[in-house]
């Protein structure tokens, strides 16, 4: 909190300008600051006075007493342990060392099968434990209930989620019962000198970068993109240690189902593990070259994808929207056509290993980070691209 000592204050004005929030307004002799206020203390650093100085609340937790990276295994398939599952957990393997510490797999059920075993193993994972107890152990109340009981009893420093459709609505809900701050679509993650858990995500539109920190509660908590972290696999595989968690039973909210809603299957598979992506922008034009695109999608065997721009004109459904608002990808090669590469949007594709960029303008962006550049009309090359392919 912002505490302000009018005896002090020389309402020079200088607080009101240095606020980046446009949270203070200065009165005739003093400054009023408003809900607005992110307490980021760039007022407290501008008055020349001292008559401004963040009020810093005491923790009561001991920090000494949580120990650990966790990552929550919500994306599952019989097979195998996803690919975002696998990159979080190389990435607390990475943080874990830093810190002289452990790496725990969190899993819904009694059971784990022996190939996600073997692949969090990989990893360097040192303990599985197996949220047990429930009769659905799909069903988000459970899990929500599942996680708050294990963090409360093992006391974990860290807590990783994928910033899946399930993750972002496990996580908040996980957080706000264990009174702790959770940051979303993190792109980053780093520890810093005092042992905090660094949380980098974009901010303003992608123009900036913020790091945020969670250092007076715990567990610290953030969502994390899939894509975004390196999948490392160890030389030296250890057997990791199995716990079983009993989860005790809590009280239903009483819902009930009113409609059930079939999940529509892309016709492209799945957007985040395609081998081939082939996205569109606002160059594109209409929702008639999306429709081409969509056909070129299916004879490459591709997945499709959008600028926010196109989502937002109604051409593309949100579902395939790449970018800081949308998905991120990492594809063997990536086609855009009529992308400009703005950062709002390449922030989701540039993990791509191979890009192939079609526009018109010669200064767009999206050329100074393609392999291939094609200059010319995208719907016009669409069309072109469409028409050779149907031929053979």
């Amino acid at each position: 909190m912002i505490r302000f000592d009018k005896e002090k204050c020389i309402s020079c004005g200088k607080c009101e300008k240095a606020c980046p929030f446009g949270s203070i307004q200065m009165t005739e002799h003093y400054p009023v600051l408003d809900a607005s206020c992110k307490e980021c203390g760039q007022c407290v650093k501008a008055c020349p006075a001292g008559a401004l100085n963040v009020e810093k609340k005491e923790s009561t937790i001991d920090k000494t007493k949580y120990q650990g990276f966790w990552v929550v295994g919500v994306e599952r398939e019989e097979s195998q342990l996803k690919k975002v599952t696998l990159e979080l957990l190389s990435e607390a393997r990475r943080l874990a060392d830093r810190k002289n510490s452990t790496v725990t797999l969190i899993v819904f059920g009694d059971f784990i099968p022996s190939a996600w075993k073997e692949a969090a193993e990989r990893t360097g994972c040192d303990k599985i434990i197996l949220l047990a107890g429930g009769k659905n152990t799909a069903d988000m109340d459970f899990r929500v209930g599942a996680v708050v009981q294990a963090v409360r009893a093992e006391k974990p420093e860290v807590v990783l989620f994928p910033a899946t459709a399930d993750g972002r609505d496990l996580a908040p809900k996980a957080a706000c019962r264990l009174q702790t701050g959770l940051t979303a679509d993190c792109t980053g993650l780093d520890i810093n000198e005092e042992g905090n858990l660094v949380q980098i995500r974009p901010t303003y539109g992608g123009s900036i970068m913020a790091s945020i920190l969670t250092p007076e509660h715990r567990p610290q908590m953030a969502t994390i993109r899939p894509n975004v972290m390196k999948i490392k696999w160890k030389e030296e595989v250890k057997p990791a240690e199995t716990e079983l968690f009993q989860v005790k039973p809590e009280n239903s909210f009483g819902r009930v189902i009113i409609e059930v809603i079939q999940e529509m299957e892309s016709a492209f598979g799945n957007l985040e593990e395609a081998a081939i992506v082939i996205a569109g922008g606002y160059g594109l034009k209409n929702g008639e070259n999306f429709r081409k695109m969509y056909k070129l999608c299916e004879k490459l065997h591709a997945s499709a994808g959008a600028t926010r721009k196109a989502v937002d004109e109604g051409w593309a459904p949100a579902e395939i929207q790449i970018g800081q608002t949308g998905k991120t990808v990492a594809p063997d090669l990536y086609i855009a056509f009529g992308i400009s590469g703005a950062l709002q949007h390449t922030l989701g594709m540039s993990r791509a290993k191979r890009v192939i960029a079609v526009n018109n303008d010669p200064g767009a962006p999206i050329f100074g980070i393609c392999d291939t550049a094609i200059l010319g009309d995208a719907g016009e090359v669409l069309s072109a691209m469409l028409e050779q392919i149907e031929e053979k």
